[in-house]
This record gives structure tokens, C-alpha cells and sequence, in this order.
């Protein structure tokens, strides 16, 4: 600086100097995966975020087809999903820099299957025969699955293959 003061001795001073520091932008982002994407009905299922970017306290917004789910946590923990569900996350940056400040993770589709019970019934070809004939016993299962499998008893002892 240059004194306008007709007094000042000497008539120019230099300032202290200001050591700064630019950080660069950064993007935030975040992913998220599940513990199970097909699940049965009522079963539990955690998400994970993680985050880049993020900052040192992020916060989090889990959805679950767009409406706010869950605590501000990296993990999301349901067992009230639905088939076709969407879960998602919004990380909220506060990393310096950051830029924009929040990120939308991508989304997880669920499949819910409904719970199924298994159940079998038998028919005999004959219900009173005379001793040693022969009766051919056929199982009907419900809800079985593709491959099945039967054990035989006759009065609670194993039989048959």
C-alpha cells in the first residue's frame, strides 16, 4: 500500500501474507446393495450404503418406492417389503466442496414371493383288501416345489423309498 498521508515514513507498506488452501470440487455419490433381493414374505432384509464422498457426518435418507423409510444410517434393516419394491437411498454430502450435495443411490427391485405351506394327501387304490394283496398308495402334494420328496410310514415306521 501507498500512503496518501504526507507524514508516512516510509511512504508504502506490504501486507502480511494469507496462505489458502482450494480444495477441489467433489461429486458425491453412493451405492447401495441388499442382503437378498428374493425373499419370502415377512423375511428380513438389510441394505448397505456406500458412500464416496460423503464427508465425515453424511447423513442418509432411505425410500422405499419414494417415501421415506429408515433411520439417517448406513444400513436399512425391513422385513415389511413387498413384491416389486423399490429401495433407494439419498446421501447428503458434507464434505467440503461437494458439489451438488446429494446423490441418489441406485435403486434395488425386490421379488417377494408369498410363504407357501406344504401339504400331501394320499389316496389308496383300495381301502379293504384281503391279507397279503397288494395296495398302491398315491401322494398329491400342495405346494411341494418342482422335485418333492416323501418318506413312507405305515403305523410311524419308515417304509418304501
Amino acid at each position: 500500500m501507498t500512503s496518501s498521508n504526507t507524514c508516512a515514513s516510509p511512504a508504502s507498506g506490504t501486507s502480511n501474507s494469507v496462505s489458502m488452501t482450494v480444495n477441489p470440487v467433489v461429486v458425491p455419490s453412493v451405492s447401495i446393495v441388499a442382503s437378498a433381493t428374493t425373499i419370502c414374505t415377512g423375511a428380513s432384509v438389510t441394505f448397505t450404503a456406500t458412500p464416496t464422498n460423503g464427508g465425515t457426518t453424511s447423513s442418509y435418507q432411505w425410500q422405499v418406492n419414494g417415501s421415506n423409510v429408515g433411520t439417517n444410517s448406513t444400513t436399512y434393516t425391513t422385513s415389511a417389503l413387498n413384491n416389486g419394491d423399490l429401495v433407494t437411498v439419498i446421501l447428503t454430502s458434507n464434505a467440503a466442496c461437494a458439489s451438488p450435495t446429494t446423490s441418489t443411490s441406485n435403486s434395488v427391485t425386490m421379488t417377494v414371493n408369498t410363504t407357501l405351506v406344504p401339504s400331501v394327501s394320499i389316496a389308496a387304490s383300495a381301502t379293504t383288501i384281503c391279507a397279503g394283496a397288494s395296495v398302491t398308495f398315491t401322494a398329491t402334494p400342495t405346494n411341494g416345489g418342482v422335485t418333492p420328496s416323501y418318506k413312507w410310514q405305515v403305523n410311524g415306521g419308515n417304509v418304501g423309498t
